[in-house]
Formats: C-alpha cells, structure tokens, sequence
C-alpha cells in the first residue's frame, strides 16, 4: 500500500488497484441482496385490515432503499462490464482513492453503535440523544477552516445537532407517522 497526504497533513494509505473482476462480484452480491430487501419488503404485512394503504406500509421505506442498492448495484456492474472490456478482466488500474485512517474510522463506528445501542430507547428522547450524538461527531471530526476557535467550533456544533434533531423528530413524526421514543 501507499501512502498520500491528505488536507490535514496525516498520512492516509491508498487502497490496493482493484480489477474489474472485484467489482463485479461486489456489484453481483450487493444486488443479490438488494433484491432480497426488495422481496422482503413486498412481502411484509400492508395493514390493510387496519385500514393501512402501500404509503403507510412498513414495507415502503426498506423496498425504496433496496431499489436504490440495486440500481447502485447496477450501475457498478456496468462500469465492471466496460472497464474489462478496456483493460481486461484481471487488469487493475492505480486507484489514488485515500482510506480513512483505521483509528479514526473505529472511533466513528464505535459513537454509532453507542448512539444505536446506548442511548435511542435507553431513556433519553430521542430527540436529545440525536442532538447529543450529532453535536458531539460534529465537533469531534469536523475541523472545519484553520483558525476557527473551540467555542466556534462547539457553537457550530451544537447548533448543527439541534437542527438535525429537530428534523428528523419532525420528518419521522409529521411525515412518516412513525412515533419516536
């Protein structure tokens, strides 16, 4: 692997050339699966005796993000298709595309699943857990411009988590329907 400096100077490793080959297989499962939601979706109960209609089955949402996956899916096996009618099946282009470092990428994974496990449902709303969580990844992985304060940078922060929170409460509430802990 390489190394290339990303914007804030910190060495950030390259991934390895990936072959047309790779990305096919990863477009091939990930469509597969896509299809799988979709399927599941569909088959999840409509409430219709209930009086429920196909915008307020609980179906809807998961069917449209396997919809996406899949046309992403798609889009990735016809980019395979042509690349390896370029460079062959095997053949691997430099791929300059920089990683995110391993301990940063961690710690992120490690505040969505405190977030997920630890504090949606635990207690707290959920509208102040998510302006929690969102104003504390804001503040911890933004840098934003040089020069900006900490007290800037905290008032951002806090401001952005508020703002989030109070928009998805009102779009799963107002929108969805969906009442939230």
């Amino acid at each position: 692997m390489t190394s290339s400096p990303d914007n804030a100077g910190a060495a950030v490793l390259a991934p390895p050339p990936a072959s047309p080959r790779s990305d096919a297989i990863a477009a091939a499962c990930a469509l597969a699966f896509a299809l799988l939601v979709v399927a599941m979706s569909w088959s999840m109960d409509r409430l219709e005796s209930q009086g429920g209609s196909l915008w307020t089955a609980p179906g809807l949402w998961p069917g449209i993000v396997g919809i996406l996956l899949g046309a992403l899916a798609a889009a990735l096996l016809v980019r395979s298709w042509r690349r390896a009618a370029a460079i062959g099946w095997d053949s691997a282009e430099p791929n300059d595309t920089p990683l995110v470092p391993t301990p940063r990428f961690v710690a992120a994974a490690a505040l969505f699943f405190l977030y997920g496990i630890g504090l949606v449902g635990r207690g707290l709303p959920f509208w102040l857990g998510t302006a929690a969580f969102v104003a504390f990844y804001v503040y911890a992985f933004y840098e934003g411009p040089a020069g900006r304060s900490r007290s800037r940078r905290l008032a951002m922060a806090l401001a952005i988590g508020a703002a989030t929170a109070l928009v998805v409460t009102l779009v799963f509430e107002r929108v969805f329907l969906v009442r939230l802990p």
